[in-house]
């Protein structure tokens, strides 16, 4: 009996080599990562017609008690800039207030048991606040080494897919079949601009 509890206990060492293996491999594996996706981020800002900005922050994780940073778990985040919605309101002193909506983000983040778990934070905006859509888990990896440049570029892919259709650019989209290549990770939602209406004089009868 002494023995099967003990073999018990020794499960928490197991399960420590495990996770200081899967943190080893993403501290070497995060780097070819970020190299990588610097050289996607470069030529869809050389080539794509619609310049808005790619963009690639390494961040670690963050203590608020200490301030303190923790080397051992960075993550990756392949980001696109802000893009005006060419909408803008004035008022009678001529100030003028234009929106522009935030840029998606495709985060390769591990979690405290070295598991690695990519994660797409969508479009928003200012006006329609209450329409901002959750991010999406896109892949789990449970050892960082099965991360390949290739299964990266197909998160990236999917990822941007379904950050277009969070987009004020692509919510108006029609709906793809379910077999299509290009389809939202959710259904959009039509909200109203969230601002009152102003009474005019253009009044109509």
């Amino acid at each position: 009996m002494l023995n099967d509890i003990l073999k018990i206990a020794n499960l928490y060492d197991a399960g420590l080599q495990h996770v200081q293996a899967r943190r080893g491999q993403w501290l070497k594996k995060h780097t070819e990562l970020r190299d990588h996706l610097k050289e996607i981020a470069d030529y869809l800002n050389s080539n794509a017609t619609y310049k808005q900005g790619f963009f690639i922050d390494t961040m670690h994780a963050f203590n608020e008690d200490t301030g303190g940073t923790c080397a051992e778990m960075p993550s990756i985040t392949f980001r696109s800039g802000t893009m005006p919605m060419e909408v803008s309101f004035k008022n009678d002193k001529d100030e003028l207030k234009e929106y522009t909506e935030e840029g998606f983000r495709i985060t390769f983040t591990p979690t405290i048991t070295g598991q690695l778990i990519v994660l797409l934070f969508p479009h928003t905006n200012d006006i329609n606040k209450e329409a901002t859509p959750q991010y999406a888990t896109l892949s789990v990896l449970d050892y960082p080494d099965q991360l390949t440049m290739d299964i990266a570029d197909e998160i990236v892919e999917k990822g941007m897919q379904g950050a277009f259709f969070s987009s004020f650019t692509g919510m108006g989209e029609p709906a793809q079949d379910e077999g299509a290549e290009h389809k939202p990770l959710q259904s959009p939602k039509h909200d109203p601009i969230g601002f009152k209406r102003y009474d005019t004089t253009e009044k109509v009868s």
